[in-house]
């Protein structure tokens, strides 16, 4: 986000765009040439418009852009519709982690379960998973992944 009182320009936008999507789908998906071929560009022309070099573009192109990413054009011109598609990309993103990182530790069926949760929780539970699964060993890698999961028993106080 740029500082209070600090123009956001297209350039900004498009590199946390790129950002977002090298994180999801891995950096080779937002190289110049593979975004200049699907919205029928050049790869000099994406990067001049990720440089800040190329400032004013045709409309058919943001449309494209906001196509490749899956954002609306208003992304590229309006801070508030910015922000909040920047946490709708965020909180896709964590949980996709999340999943990948549940379904690692044998943990399933946790989508339904955590739909309403901010990127933030969504990141803490997956680093609990994992944390979890590390101080438990291979033992969760053994398990069969049908097994549902179950709580441990935890002690009562009324026990001896």
């Amino acid at each position: 986000m740029p500082a209070a009182g600090e123009r956001r320009t297209l350039a900004r936008a498009l590199t946390t765009l790129i950002e977002k999507k090298a994180q999801r789908d891995g950096p080779d998906s937002v190289a110049d040439q593979v975004i200049g071929e699907h919205i029928g560009k050049s790869r000099t022309t994406v990067w001049k418009l990720r440089m800040g070099h190329e400032v004013n573009p045709k409309i058919e192109t943001l449309e494209a852009l906001a196509r490749f990413f899956g954002v609306r054009v208003s992304y590229f011109l309006d801070e508030d519709s910015a922000a909040a598609a920047d946490e709708q990309l965020d909180s896709l993103l964590a949980a996709r982690r999340l999943q990948e990182v549940a379904e690692k530790h044998g943990v399933q069926g946790v989508n339904a379960r955590l739909g309403s949760l901010s990127a933030n929780s969504l990141a803490a539970v997956a680093q609990l998973i994992e944390e979890l699964g590390e101080s438990e060993g291979q033992e969760s890698a053994t398990h069969d992944r049908a097994t549902p999961f179950k709580s441990p028993q935890l002690p009562r106080a009324d026990r001896p």
